[in-house]
């Protein structure tokens, strides 16, 4: 089983850590659901640094009253008394810390940003539909698709992946319903990156795919923290940075297959992967086919 634990991006360093520091009670298995994950802890005192989600995380409280402290966007600290099926919900792209004294037992399911953008009512229009945070919320219809999502892994996954996506379908479309807003046309104003501060981060992306690229050197690039570019840049682009430039790498890659004959391992070194395999994930997963694949259809 290959396991992945939950991410955020320290809004210090604008580089990538895990949500918790402790061993999760158990995680779902990142090869058979690759746009859902789940993990479930049982936790004393705990502090998280500020920080971005990579993913739509929504956290379950199944245990005690959690008296939690949460500062959104830099903001003060505001108490949160969380009971037994109470849900809250901490939108990719969005800046909080938090500190508890007992967090108790509690899991988190959490959908990727382009999978929720597809399964929204309004994926399809103009505008970005953005996630609005919650905060322990009673809410039947999330809790009982989270319980189910969360079973399956306790379970073994046993009904696969298409069953797990309609669930986090069903999910998400919920939270487009009731807990989400639509943002038209990204201007600064809004909050997105300007024009010349997108064109500096992108041309900076892709002179630099090659090399490991935290958020703070991309931030840097266009002018701002990295506490606060991760928001704009997707308001701007719909992608986070980091799904931005896994997209980059991927389409060199194709360029230098359809181009060369570099050997697979190189052409992963050269578009900035770690290895042939990680190449090999990501561009199945974005094109639909292995690199070798889809080098053997080009010289067909």
């Amino acid at each position: 089983m290959s396991s992945s634990r939950e991410l955020l991006i320290d809004a210090a360093t604008g580089r990538r850590r895990p949500l918790l520091n402790q061993e999760p009670e158990f995680l779902s298995d990142a090869d058979a659901w690759p746009s859902t994950s789940v993990e479930q802890h049982r936790l004393g005192e705990v502090e998280i640094a500020p920080g971005s989600p990579v993913n739509h995380l929504f956290a379950v409280h199944l245990e005690g009253v959690n008296e939690l402290e949460v500062a959104d966007d830099g903001g003060p600290f505001r108490l949160h008394r969380i009971g037994p099926g109470q849900v809250s919900l901490f939108p990719a792209g969005t800046i909080f810390a938090s500190r508890t004294r007992n967090a108790g037992r509690f899991y988190t399911v959490s959908v990727t940003p382009q999978f929720f953008l597809n399964s929204t009512p309004s994926s399809d229009h103009a505008g970005l539909v953005e996630a609005i945070p919650q905060r322990g919320i009673h809410d039947a219809v999330v809790k009982a698709l989270c319980d189910r999502i969360r079973d399956e892994v306790s379970a073994g996954h046993p009904n696969g992946r298409v069953y797990v996506e309609t669930l986090a379908q069903a999910l998400c479309a919920h939270v487009g319903r009731h807990y989400s807003r639509v943002a038209t046309s990204p201007t600064a104003s809004s909050g997105a990156l300007a024009p010349h501060q997108l064109r500096k981060a992108l041309e900076f992306i892709r002179s630099h795919l090659a090399e490991d690229l935290p958020l703070s050197n991309i931030a840097r690039a266009a002018g701002l923290s990295p506490f606060h570019f991760a928001r704009r840049f997707k308001l701007a682009t719909g992608l986070a940075p980091h799904q931005f430039l896994i997209r980059q790498r991927v389409e060199r890659a194709r360029h230098l297959l359809g181009q060369s004959d570099i050997a697979l391992a190189d052409i992963a070194v050269q578009c900035g992967f770690c290895d042939q395999s990680h190449l090999t994930n990501h561009f199945r997963r974005l094109v639909g086919m292995t690199p070798r694949r889809y080098r053997h259809q080009i010289d067909a």
